[in-house]
């Protein structure tokens, strides 16, 4: 691997960042995992969905997937080539239509405001996560703090 293939893939290195090191960016993410796992858990119990989608391991790992694919390589290759302001827009744009996928299951109110929602305030905010810290990481974690399924979690502490 020669050192511009390996500077396509420098945002997938954990950095530390106001003390937050690899370790504890690593158990930061595991912990969030295993709650959001247990969140869902709580849902198909009482409602048989997770988030309103059919049970599946998948949507566990949606936020590390789509911050590996989105900010981690298309991000990357845009910030390279286009730089910084215009890879936001264009990755934005992006994670807002692949959210597309989503026509299955949501009704059309709901899929625009999750369309909308995801191109113009999430995507770019993780987007400039990424771009300030150097590393996809921390957008993972606000990726799971962003689809931290809450109400499973009251419903099953009432």
């Amino acid at each position: 691997m020669n050192s511009e293939t390996k500077n396509d893939f420098e945002f997938f290195q954990f950095r530390t960042l106001f003390g937050v090191t690899r370790a504890m960016q690593i158990a930061i993410i595991t912990i969030l995992y295993s709650m959001m796992t247990l969140g869902y858990y709580f849902s198909v119990q009482t409602k048989g969905k997770m988030d309103g989608y059919a049970p599946g391991v998948a949507l566990l790992f949606v936020p590390i997937y789509e911050e590996l694919i989105f900010r981690g390589v298309i991000l990357r290759f845009f910030e390279k080539h286009y730089g910084a302001i215009r890879g936001i827009i264009f990755v934005s744009v992006l994670f807002g239509l692949w959210h597309l996928k989503n026509i299955f299951w949501l009704p059309p109110d709901a899929l625009r405001d999750q369309l909308l929602y995801t191109a113009l305030i999430f995507s770019p905010i993780t987007c400039w996560v990424t771009l300030k810290t150097r590393s996809v990481w921390f957008a993972v974690m606000l990726h799971y703090l962003n689809n931290f399924p809450l109400q499973p979690w009251i419903d099953h502490f009432r």
